[in-house]
């Protein structure tokens, strides 16, 4: 099976997840979005990440998924975000990607995610500095690391479609 990887992020996280997808998986493209546009027809199964910012999904993965909507639904597709928020990250699935994607996709899933200050520029700095506070405060919930049990989970689950 031909595998593509399409992400789109800010920090690199996404990207370092689409790295370790590519790693475990075989035949696989990793293509970042900010860059580039594939065609999902070249390949068998689409897996699209994205950072999450705002509760809103990257805009280039946004879009990507926007143009190839039809695509997706009639061929394999998996998703995945990154987002250091655990709380209720089914939400940020069903605001940002269209509920008959989810629906078809082969799994969707949270891979957690890093908050690191020193790649952060402006507005993205100060809000980093809140989000670290209201969890010091105990407000929020932070899972700040990638979460290799869910990758693992991807993994076994496209790795039995096969």
């Amino acid at each position: 099976m031909n595998i593509l990887i399409a992400y789109a992020g800010k920090t690199g996280t996404t990207e370092k997840c689409a790295g370790i997808l590519g790693q475990k998986l075989k035949n696989v493209t990793i293509v970042n979005l900010v860059h580039e546009t594939p065609d999902i027809y070249k390949y068998d199964l689409t897996i699209v990440g994205g950072s999450i910012r705002g509760g809103r999904l990257h805009s280039k993965a946004r879009e990507f998924i926007k143009k190839n909507k039809q695509g997706l639904l009639t061929k394999k597709a998996a998703y995945y975000i990154c987002c250091c928020l655990v709380e209720g990250y089914e939400k940020y699935f069903e605001d940002n990607i269209d509920k008959d994607l989810l629906e078809n996709s082969l799994i969707y899933n949270s891979f957690g995610g890093e908050i690191d200050i020193t790649k952060q520029k402006g507005i993205g700095k100060i809000i980093v500095k809140l989000i670290n506070k209201a969890i010091e405060d105990g407000k929020m919930e932070s899972q700040n690391k990638i979460l290799h049990e869910n990758i693992e989970e991807f993994v076994n689950k496209i790795e039995n479609v096969r």
